[in-house]
């Protein structure tokens, strides 16, 4: 691809969960050329399948992409030292961590070199052959694009909470500063179930209930949660991507996750 035919090229940004794909185009000298596909996976076959499937029905193999970047949003991640873990033994720590990993599935990693933390999160190896059949292709676990994104958007507090929400799944995630102190990901269909693991991580980080504050991101249950939250925690804030970011066109698409959010337009 020539730099001329790369500058006309949209980026293509694709967030795949078992609850659906989520497929973003646009051109990244030009915000409001976005287009947004959201297509729900079908639970009775594979995540492969499901792509394929996605692909297919909303034509997305009639462009040509200057850049690939997925986002394989998952509660399986842990983090390592960028520095004192040899890459060989990558696969090995995930596996010790998550015992149930199928053999049919690759660990990925992030590096995140402000933290000197590597993140590692895993895919189905079909899958991702698949999605490097596309091209270049750059791979994120969302709780690598969040701790980024509060890296990059530093917010006033010192010590905070923050918990991300989407659909059913919720990352929680300790910060002092630049550095995360806890992270963790949870399962969760109710709201209350969602205020249990939030309040039981903020004792576990020994947070003061006065001093100490939470921010909530995600989809429109942080709103809920904030109402409930607030009877046990003073500082609370709603982290809206629409105060965060310059206004376009991508602000206005109801329901796109915020881990998306923020991985496009903090290019």
């Amino acid at each position: 691809m020539n730099k001329e035919t790369t500058q006309l090229s949209p980026t293509l940004s694709i967030r795949i969960s078992t609850d659906g794909f989520c497929f973003c185009t646009y051109l990244p000298q030009n915000p409001d050329s976005v287009t947004y596909i959201y297509h729900e996976c079908d639970k009775n076959i594979s995540l492969r399948a499901n792509f394929d499937a996605a692909w297919q029905q909303h034509a997305l193999g009639e462009k040509e992409y200057a850049n690939i970047q997925v986002i394989k949003a998952s509660n399986n991640f842990t983090a390592i030292p960028s520095n004192s873990i040899e890459k060989e033994e990558y696969t090995t720590i995930y596996r010790s961590c998550f015992p149930d990993t199928s053999d049919e599935t690759k660990i990925l990693t992030n590096k995140l070199s402000a933290q000197n933390i590597t993140i590692l999160f895993d895919i189905p190896i079909d899958l991702h052959e698949r999605l490097c059949s596309l091209g270049e292709t750059s791979y994120y676990s969302p709780i690598s694009i969040i701790i980024g994104f509060f890296t990059r958007y530093k917010p006033q507090e010192e010590r905070y909470l923050v918990a991300n929400l989407q659909n059913d799944n919720m990352l929680l995630i300790g910060m002092e500063e630049e550095t995360p102190l806890l992270m963790n990901g949870f399962h969760s269909e109710s709201i209350d179930d969602k205020l249990y693991y939030l309040l039981c991580i903020w004792n576990e980080m020994g947070l003061s209930q006065e001093e100490e504050s939470l921010l909530l991101c995600g989809d429109t249950s942080a709103d809920k949660l904030q109402m409930l939250a607030k009877k046990f925690i003073r500082n609370i804030r709603n982290v809206n991507s629409r105060e965060l970011f310059r206004p376009n066109l991508l602000n206005k698409i109801e329901n796109i996750p915020f881990d998306l959010q923020a991985l496009i337009l903090c290019e």
